[in-house]
This record gives structure tokens, C-alpha cells and sequence, in this order.
């Protein structure tokens, strides 16, 4: 475990200086480039097999439908298993399933069919390590760096998600479809080889009998939404999560038809979001503190609403890429701010739950988007989906978090 003992070090140096946290951040910031590059990689396939507009968004409920079925359980069950052994249990699997499907899209045998199918096998396969994944930090580091170590992770892993999309976008150009499928196969097994290594300490025994899984889901639902600010924190992640992905749906489409580019150009350009929330997430970790209730009123609250309906209003490619660095700024520092807040405020006993609750929210967000999308861009077009969708999104968070109390003030709240 990192300490806070290293003189005169920052504290992004502190931490990478550990082994095992630099094995688990150099992993779970390549797991987590995967999961963004999926569904990029997974858009862009159905946009070259058909014209059909509703299709991008079916595929995106395909992707996400897992995390709104699994993401529960898949905390409760992280709780009471070896935190290590379940990652690469899933691993293995999760690269069984991808190699598989590269194999498929290169013999030109993939259809929309199959498509939707093989993005519901990946998506269960990733969506059942991402609660471990977010749970293992507090347990590597210690209380006075949890939130250097949440905006170094959170920085390399979304900004990975998006910066992949640009390599991702390339490998497409260079080999097609196959090729975002083959690399994203590859760094899986990176990852396997970085998790293999790491030592994550034993959760202390409760000394109660274990529940059922269910009865373990249930207690973490009463946990995390029975009291604020972690009800508040845990509703805006189903918010974010259903909003960003109408976002993420439909610019590959706005890319193509009308900015005129190719799969590299589209790829940039959600990789320019990383690029932003890269050098936002740098600089919080380097932080000693930050009025965390405060951040996420404002980022959050008022953030990301607003990025989304700007990008809507870009005129061209050149200044849509400006917006998205712009929001991924506004956004490394709202997600450092959100998650440190919650960590903090979640029992070591329940972090696996209550980070399940969160998965359930940011990806199991996607197939409400997609619906989004799928109801409103047949009429409406993406553009002006986009636009509806970032002033709707505002006009729910500034109520939910920049006007409500114990989010601005849950800084002065007890830690758990």
C-alpha cells in the first residue's frame, strides 16, 4: 500500500512509486480505454452494415442492457470474493469473447444480428469487474490520498476510454472493423498480465454469516440510497451515465454526414473529451484538497448539461473539437470530485455494493440513452438530439446538486 511518508514527493509520484498501485492503474486504465472504445468501435460497425438510424441506438441498449441487469450483483458478489482472482477470472473470459468476435468481423461474417449479440456477451463480461475494480483503490491507498489516487485512476481510465477511440479509429482505417476488435483484444491481455501481479489486502471478516446474494444486493440499496449525500451522488450517476451516452451515440454520425470525415476523424474527436479530462484529472491529483460538494454542483450540476448542448451547436469539426476538450476538462474535475466524495463516505464492508449502484448508473445509464437516441433522432436528428438532451440533463442536476444543501456542504460530513 502506498503511504504518505515519501518527503518532498508529490503525491502522484508517491502513489506510481508503489508497485502494486502502478500494476493496478496501468491495468484498470487499459480495461477502462476498452470499455470506451467498445462502444465506439461497436457504433461505427453497425454505421457500415446499415442505414437504418435507430440502429446505432439498439446497439448501444445491447451494450449497456448487462450493466442495468448485472451491475448489482456483480458488487454484492466482489464483496465476498478474493477482489484479485474474480478480476482475472473475468478477464479470461472477457478475452475469450473478443478474440472470438475479431475473428468474425474479419471473415465479413458479422451482421446487425450478431452484432447485438456479441455486444451483449462483452458487455456482461466487462460490467462484472467494474465494481471490484473501483472498489480495490481504497483498498491500496491510504485515507489522506484516496482522492490523488481517485483522479489519477479516474483521469487514466476515462481519459484512456476516449484517447483509445483515436487509436481505435486508426486501427479501423488501417484494417477495418476487425482492427478496433484485434487491438482491444491486446490490451486485455495487458491487462492480465498487470493484474496478475498486484496484492490487494483482505477485507477485516465481518463475523456474520454470509447472506444470500440477493439479500447482500438488497442491503446495499438500503446502504448507499438511504441517506444523503450518497442517495443525491448515486441518482446523478444514472443521469450522467443516460445523458453522455446519447452523446456518444450519435456523433459518429454528426462525423460522418455532416462534418464530411472518416473513422479516424470520429475517433479524435471523442478522443479530444480524454485529452481534456487527462489535464484536468493531472491536475487534481497533484491537489492537496478540494471543496468536493462544491465541484460537483458546478461541473456536474451545471457541466454537463451544458457541454453537451454547446457541442450540439458546433458549426464544424475544428470547433466541435474544441468543445469536447473544454467538457473533458469541466469533467476530470467533476468525476475526481463525485467519487472521492462517495468513497469517502462508504463503509470498507459496502465499497463493492455501493460501487456496484455507481456501475449501474454510469453504464446501465446506456440503454436509456440509446432509447433516447432511438425515440428522438428519427425526427429530430442527432444534432438536435443532442441539443434537447443537454438542456434536459441541466434542468435535472442543477436542482439535484448545485441547489441542494447537503451535496454543497457534504464536505463537512463525517468520513466512513
Amino acid at each position: 500500500m502506498a503511504t504518505t511518508e515519501s518527503a518532498g514527493r508529490s503525491p502522484v509520484g508517491e502513489l506510481l512509486a508503489d508497485d502494486t498501485y502502478r500494476r493496478y492503474w496501468i491495468g484498470s486504465t487499459l480495461l477502462f480505454g476498452v470499455n470506451g472504445t467498445l462502444r465506439f468501435v461497436f457504433v461505427w460497425l453497425i454505421v457500415t452494415l446499415t442505414d437504418w438510424p435507430s440502429a446505432e441506438g439498439l446497439i448501444g441498449i445491447a451494450l449497456g442492457m448487462p450493466a442495468l441487469l448485472l451491475a448489482l450483483p456483480a458488487g454484492a458478489w466482489s464483496d465476498r470474493a478474493d477482489r484479485r482472482l474474480f478480476t482475472l477470472q473475468w478477464l479470461a473470459v472477457s478475452i475469450v469473447i473478443m478474440a472470438s468476435w475479431t475473428v468474425v468481423v474479419a471473415l465479413d461474417a458479422a451482421t446487425p444480428r450478431l452484432a447485438g449479440f456479441a455486444a451483449v456477451l462483452l458487455g456482461t463480461a466487462l460490467v462484472m469487474m467494474q465494481p471490484n475494480l473501483n472498489a480495490i483503490v481504497p483498498r491500496l491507498v491510504p485515507p489522506a490520498r484516496l482522492m490523488n489516487a481517485t483522479a489519477l485512476q479516474n483521469g487514466g481510465a476515462q481519459a484512456a476510454s476516449f484517447l483509445g477511440l483515436g487509436l481505435g479509429g486508426a486501427a479501423i482505417a488501417l484494417f477495418g472493423n476487425a482492427g478496433g476488435f484485434g487491438l482491444m483484444t491486446i490490451w486485455l491481455v495487458i491487462v492480465v498480465v498487470m493484474m496478475f501481479r498486484i496484492e490487494i489486502p483482505v477485507d477485516e471478516p465481518t463475523g456474520r454469516p454470509p447472506n444470500r446474494l440477493w439479500a447482500d444486493v438488497a442491503e446495499g440499496l438500503r446502504y448507499g440510497l438511504g441517506q444523503e449525500p450518497r442517495r443525491s451522488l448515486l441518482i446523478t450517476t444514472l443521469i450522467l451515465g443516460s445523458s453522455f451516452s446519447v452523446m456518444q451515440i450519435a456523433m459518429p454520425r454528426v462525423v460522418e454526414e455532416d462534418f464530411g470525415r472518416g473513422a479516424t476523424e470520429a475517433g479524435l474527436l471523442l478522443g479530444a473529451f480524454g485529452i481534456g479530462m487527462l489535464a484536468s484529472s493531472a491536475a487534481v491529483a497533484r491537489r492537496a484538497d478540494m471543496r468536493h460538494g462544491l465541484n460537483v454542483g458546478l461541473f456536474i450540476g451545471i457541466g454537463l448539461g451544458m457541454g453537451q448542448f454547446l457541442l450540439s451547436l458546433a458549426p464544424n469539426y475544428e470547433v466541435a473539437l474544441v468543445v469536447m476538450v473544454s467538457w473533458g476538462i469541466n469533467a476530470g474535475i467533476a468525476i475526481a470530485s463525485h467519487r472521492t466524495l462517495l468513497q469517502q463516505r462508504t463503509e470498507p464492508a459496502m465499497m463493492g455494493r455501493v460501487m456496484g449502484i455507481m456501475t449501474l448508473g454510469f453504464s446501465g445509464g446506456l440503454p436509456f440513452g440509446a432509447l433516447a437516441q432511438t425515440v428522438l433522432a428519427p425526427s429530430l436528428g442527432p444534432v438536435l438530439t443532442m441539443r434537447t438532451v443537454g438542456l434536459a440533463t441541466m434542468a435535472i442536476t442543477i436542482p439535484l446538486l448545485l441547489l441542494r444543501r447537503s451535496i454543497r456542504e457534504a464536505d463537512q460530513l463525517p468520513v466512513a
